[in-house]
């Protein structure tokens, strides 16, 4: 694949969330998008879910560390950050600023992101927020 094209893709993926502009996921995600998640079925509900983080995290960015291209393949690892203003997960608002690491893996199909796999740090998220106490 080529790099340009995976910077572009990750950059407009990324973009939306930071910027809040939701149709640069439409510029990125095929009209087929899946994911694992259940509750993220396809293109439409990533879209709700990058809004309500955006809605509940304020100051809301997320920062590309590394950048790992393969044949059809890119891995992200990356920061997220922002300060909790709404329910994120289930934990009501804190007030609290948190900083927590992501991994995530994109399947590249004729040139857009196709399928997406992620790792968060959960337990890292819960601890900033006051959620739990390990």
């Amino acid at each position: 694949m080529d790099t340009a094209l995976a910077e572009q893709l990750v950059s407009d993926f990324v973009g939306a969330y930071n910027s809040g502009d939701l149709a640069l996921l439409d510029r990125c995600l095929a009209a087929d998008y899946r994911h694992p998640n259940p509750a993220v079925p396809d293109r439409a509900a990533f879209k709700q879910v990058v809004g309500r983080w955006r809605e509940n995290v304020e100051s809301l960015k997320l920062t590309v560390d590394d950048l790992v291209v393969g044949s059809d393949k890119i891995v992200v690892r990356m920061t997220f950050s922002g300060r909790q203003v709404g329910e994120v997960l289930g934990i009501p608002p804190t007030g609290k600023t948190f900083s927590i690491g992501l991994i995530d893996i994109f399947l590249v199909e004729n040139g857009l992101l196709a399928q997406h796999w992620d790792q968060m740090d959960l337990l890292g998220l819960y601890r900033q927020l006051g959620h739990i106490d390990v």
